[in-house]
């Protein structure tokens, strides 16, 4: 008679145990307290283990509560429930998108000719002095890399494949104004935009995700083309993920973030 709120209640516990857990991991990789790896690999599992264990027991809770027509600590069992789906939501997504997506974490509008990283090479070359395990900034596109189907191909075919909506943008329009649009797009993302160069028609940013920290960097590049411009996008990520499970994949991050500046170029005067 009293092991159905105690069930609840246990929910509960696991899932604030979840919670602290997950915090510790993110809070402590964003302020450099331990890499990435340690934080977003070793530490952050626990987090997902005791909300999977939250998710049971909630389940557990409400079937019995059902079945006896009694919802002894509801509170608790519907918190350590609901909490439980919307903490693991999240990453089960990305997970499946690692295991759906090529284990890649370098994508360029321009396949041949990738724009380039100037000003955030020395970023780079500096996060690798402090212990980073850094991404070469060098573009990725020749090198092999595995597809979902465990087969390996150029970095540059699995994006053609995978990524296909991927391509350069066009604009009948002067490189000067069309460099101003990209400019003011690139500030409009909420990047950290680290160079604005308009003679070379080069702009540089990081994206920063808010929980582990982990950092993406984005060359943009803008020239004349026929009548008009281009525009070409590269975006990277730093850290490389070679020690998670699923390999140095980006989860489809950065071909993500490339398809949102597009469209918030396109709405951008």
């Amino acid at each position: 008679m009293h092991a159905r709120p105690w069930l609840a209640r246990l929910s509960f516990a696991c899932l604030a145990i979840s919670c602290a857990i997950g915090m510790i991991a993110a809070v402590g990789t964003r302020l450099d307290a331990w890499d990435y790896s340690l934080g977003l690999f070793r530490l952050f599992p626990w987090c997902l283990g005791f909300a999977g264990v939250a998710l049971i027991l909630g389940f557990l809770w409400v079937i019995w509560a059902i079945a006896a027509n009694h919802g002894e600590a509801a509170r608790y069992g519907l918190a350590g429930l609901i909490g439980a789906i919307l903490l693991l939501a999240l990453p089960l997504y990305d997970i499946s998108r690692a295991v759906s997506l090529p284990a890649i974490h370098d994508i360029s509008t321009d396949v041949e000719n990738p724009p380039q990283f100037v000003a955030l090479k020395k970023l780079r070359l500096q996060a690798a002095r402090e212990g980073g395990e850094i991404t070469p900034a060098s573009y990725d596109g020749p090198n092999l890399a595995k597809g979902p189907d465990g087969k390996r191909a150029s970095t540059v075919s699995l994006q053609k494949k995978y990524y296909g909506d991927i391509h350069s943008r066009g604009d009948l329009t002067s490189p000067d104004k069309f460099f101003a649009r990209a400019a003011k797009a690139a500030y409009k993302m909420g990047w950290h935009v680290i160079a604005v160069v308009p003679q070379e028609g080069r702009i540089e940013a990081t994206d920063t995700s808010f929980w582990f920290g982990l950092t993406d960097d984005i060359a943009i590049r803008v020239k004349p083309a026929g009548v008009g411009a281009r525009l070409d996008i590269r975006s990277k990520s730093r850290e490389s993920f070679a020690s998670s499970p699923f390999g140095p994949t980006d989860m489809g991050r950065n071909a993500a973030r490339i398809r949102d500046y597009l469209k918030t170029i396109t709405d951008t005067y």
